[in-house]
């Protein structure tokens, strides 16, 4: 499993692994609420949907801050807060600050200049679930 492309993985394979960085990068539950929430959210299916950090290499194969920040901005719940979470777990994960920095950049740019008039467009803004409401004050109370 650990070198698979991501379209051979099951959700259960998914759900392991992430967990299991979690763990590794002991992260709290709301985390892990939020990994339930992604694997189990209809909007998304990310055996199709999600291909692994855009540009970049895979830290971990696949990386959760690029999991879960995919999640996000595909169901809708993108932007300034998505983009905040993606960096708390760039910075749980262990990236060093520069490259924090610039993935934390691209995706701000990427959001600013194009996602976010291609999802109102689309109508496809939608409130923050109860899980990453939950993540936003877990990381808020870790700062």
């Amino acid at each position: 499993m650990e070198y698979t492309p991501y379209i051979n993985w099951t959700r259960s394979d998914f759900n392991r692994h992430l967990k299991s960085l979690a763990n590794t990068f002991d992260l709290g539950q709301p985390i892990k609420a939020l990994i339930e929430e992604a694997l189990l959210n209809d909007r998304w299916d990310p055996l199709q949907d999600y291909d692994g950090c855009t540009i970049v290499q895979d830290m971990y194969h696949p990386c959760l801050s690029c999991f879960i920040h995919d999640y996000l901005l595909i169901t809708g719940q993108g932007g300034r807060k998505a983009d905040e979470l993606f960096k708390f777990l760039m910075e749980a994960e262990g990236l060093k600050p520069d490259k924090i920095w610039r993935r934390w950049f691209a995706v701000r740019a990427y959001w600013l200049c194009w996602a976010k008039w291609q999802h109102l467009g689309k109508r496809n803004v939608n409130p923050y679930s109860k899980e990453f409401l939950a993540v936003l004050t877990y990381i808020n109370k870790e700062k």
